[in-house]
């Protein structure tokens, strides 16, 4: 029954998270669902520490509706406590995290709220009425899997000291020895990539993983064998193991391709620290940062100077700023994923051909205009393009090439506009019917609330005819390659330290508080440290792991961190904060019949100790079958989750109770 009643209020529980999300128009990222899990398991945990309480009062005798009562009064402060701790964690976290943080602190919060109403309130209504109606009449029926056992744990404190210790200590070790490695393309900057196979070609995920990785391997680059591959649109077919088969996917990678250019001085060249201040100088000045700067002496006096920053024109501009007397070779790209990719698919890229596209007139957009073709009103005062191509393309693929077009690392130059584009005339057209003619039109926002200047003017309608030829004329096997500055990447690991150091100095003030002695939030703070050490030294280990035979046999591949895995980090932080909180609140009660003493922890966490297995092992089990079954892009949230689990509900018996006494 009481299981029944707690599925009731997890359902609700879900249901309104996801009518909060709805209302508001949210979107579920995977981080978002990380923080929905961690609500269901807080949910879970709820409801256990609720049901515990009530066995514990049937055993001294009392009647089922004052068991009842006093199982919810003495299980509140639990609650509560373990909650709010997690709120003000997901709150900190909210408005000083990145994008993908924010989402796992909203459905945190969200879930959270929920979690409170429907664990205390709506399951205690329940119960109320089944009893009033004596469907319940004298006891509540609960198995007893586990009855309080006689564990000495402060006995045995020293030796979890030693094994904590050198817990933590190899998996920090492990995760500075790994160096820029172990983060992802969010982290480190990189390479994103989009590829289209041909018609007939079937490719699963996997397929498509296992080739690149294997070009990794010949060409001796760990970036690319570390690539991560996604499915992108509706699936086309099945493969024979049941996998499904895509026309196009993304492949993200750190890999980078590089751009090249030889500076040659006219006299001595000046030494590298001194040629780099020029460089960050002339980008001040500019407003443009190259990124992954690197240089390499090329004789007596030259430079080789590479970058991620793969813009010819914005190179040279900053290069010339730089050193004006020098000599400065055209730029050149070294295309390294992108080659390594058609490589990989050598004959089986769908081609993007040049339509050979003439602008046949440019027309500006009048009132006169509008009065014909009403349907131009939000673009008076812009251009109308009359564009003819030799080689007939559908409108939805013209579209699709114009909007790839800001993806293009040649193109970061150009300014984009509102535009739309029409059938030839302005007729309209069916989208998936290939066509030979277009209109483009386009306006500059000034343009509605002011006369263009002739220069604005021209410049406005250069810019357009530019972005309408590029994107027609473009050929091309990868219709998209996206390149990620690795300073936004700096920038993103700055907020994530800067998140973490807060909620943890926000956990500590809380508990304090509420427990009265600093101890108690110190000794939290040291159990999360002691997690996180753990959960990013087995990141760490991964890469390592996957090589042997031990990594295919168990899932594990090279994880790296990104969005994704800071969220299961969040996620086993909240778990373990939440299991502390639960021992802590036991030897609080105990605390004011006793002393704080080793045999008053050691009976507070026998006590718990029901509660605390139950809960690891059913949000064990669920991660697990999310482990094997969620596929590989969850993979490595899931293995983080899966280490921390245990590592958390050791470290809140191990380690956070025991440091109570130090």
């Amino acid at each position: 029954v009481g299981g029944s009643i707690a599925d009731v209020a997890l359902l609700l529980n879900i249901l309104f998270v996801l009518a909060i999300m709805a209302m508001i128009r949210a979107t579920f990222t995977l981080p978002g669902i990380a923080g929905l899990i961690l609500t269901i398991g807080m949910s879970v945990d709820a409801n256990v520490l609720i049901f515990e309480r009530i066995r514990e009062e049937q055993e001294r005798g009392v009647g089922l509706a004052t068991a009842i009562r006093n199982g919810y009064q003495r299980a509140f402060s639990a609650i509560f406590d373990s909650n709010l701790t997690t709120i003000l964690t997901a709150a900190i976290l909210y408005y000083v995290a990145s994008e993908d943080v924010k989402g796992f602190a909203i459905v945190l919060m969200l879930g959270i709220g929920s979690s409170l109403f429907t664990a205390i309130f709506v399951t205690r209504v329940i119960f109320e009425f089944l009893v009033s109606k004596r469907i319940l009449k004298d006891r509540l029926v609960m198995l007893r899997l586990i009855s309080v056992p006689n564990i000495n744990w402060m006995g045995m404190r020293k030796i979890f000291y030693v094994v904590s210790g050198l817990l933590v200590v190899c998996g920090l070790t492990l995760f500075f020895l790994r160096g820029q490695s172990k983060y992802d393309i969010e982290f480190t900057g990189g390479t994103s990539v989009q590829m289209d196979l041909k018609e007939g070609v079937s490719l699963t995920r996997a397929d498509v993983e296992k080739r690149i990785q294997q070009v990794g391997v010949e060409l001796g680059n760990p970036d690319l064998q570390a690539a991560t591959v996604y499915s992108v649109g509706e699936p086309i077919g099945e493969a024979p193991e049941g996998e499904r088969t895509y026309r196009q996917y993304e492949i993200t990678t750190t890999a980078i391709n590089k751009l090249q250019t030889a500076v040659t001085f006219s006299g001595s060249r000046p030494t590298a620290d001194e040629a780099t201040a020029e460089i960050r100088k002339a980008e001040s000045e500019l407003g443009r940062r190259m990124g992954a700067l690197e240089l390499a002496p090329d004789g007596a006096q030259s430079y080789v100077v590479s970058t991620s920053r793969v813009n010819p024109a914005m190179v040279q501009d900053i290069l010339t700023k730089a050193f004006p007397n020098a000599t400065i070779t055209e730029p050149e790209v070294e295309q390294v994923v992108t080659d390594a990719i058609r490589q990989a698919f050598q004959g089986q890229l769908e081609i993007q051909q040049n339509l050979h596209p003439a602008i046949a007139s440019a027309e500006k957009i009048t009132e006169e205009v509008v009065d014909t073709y009403p349907e131009l009103a939000d673009y008076i005062g812009g251009i109308r393009l009359e564009t003819t191509l030799q080689t007939a393309a559908t409108l939805a693929e013209i579209r699709q090439r114009i909007q790839q077009l800001r993806f293009r690392l040649d193109t970061q130059d150009l300014a984009w506009y509102p535009y739309a584009v029409y059938g030839p005339g302005l007729k309209s057209a069916d989208p998936n019917q290939p066509v030979s003619a277009f209109t483009f039109v386009s306006v500059e926002p000034e343009a509605g609330l002011r006369t263009l200047s002739e220069q604005e003017w021209e410049r406005f309608v250069n810019n357009e005819r530019s972005r309408v030829l590029l994107a027609t004329q473009r050929e091309t096997s990868l219709p998209r390659v996206t390149q990620i500055d690795p300073f936004v990447g700096s920038e993103a690991k700055t907020r994530a330290m800067i998140s973490v150091v807060l909620a943890l100095a926000a956990i500590a003030g809380y508990i304090w508080l509420r427990f009265g002695s600093l101890r108690f939030g110190l000794a939290a703070i040291a159990c999360l440290f002691h997690d996180v050490s753990i959960a990013v030294g087995a990141i760490a280990v991964s890469a390592f792991l996957a090589q042997t035979f031990l990594g295919p046999a168990l899932l594990i591949g090279d994880f790296r961190i990104n969005g994704t895995l800071i969220a299961a980090v969040l996620t086993l932080l909240g778990y373990s904060l939440n299991d502390t909180i639960v021992v802590f609140d036991r030897i609080r009660e105990n605390r004011h019949k006793a002393q704080l003493t080793p045999q008053t922890i050691t009976n507070s966490i026998n006590e718990t100790l029901s509660r605390t297995i139950i809960t690891g092992v059913t949000t064990l089990f669920v991660v697990f079958v999310m482990y094997v079954f969620g596929g590989s892009g969850l993979r490595g949230f899931n293995y983080v989750i899966l280490v921390g689990l245990i590592v958390g509900t050791y470290s809140s018996i191990a380690v956070a109770a025991p440091l109570l006494l130090i």
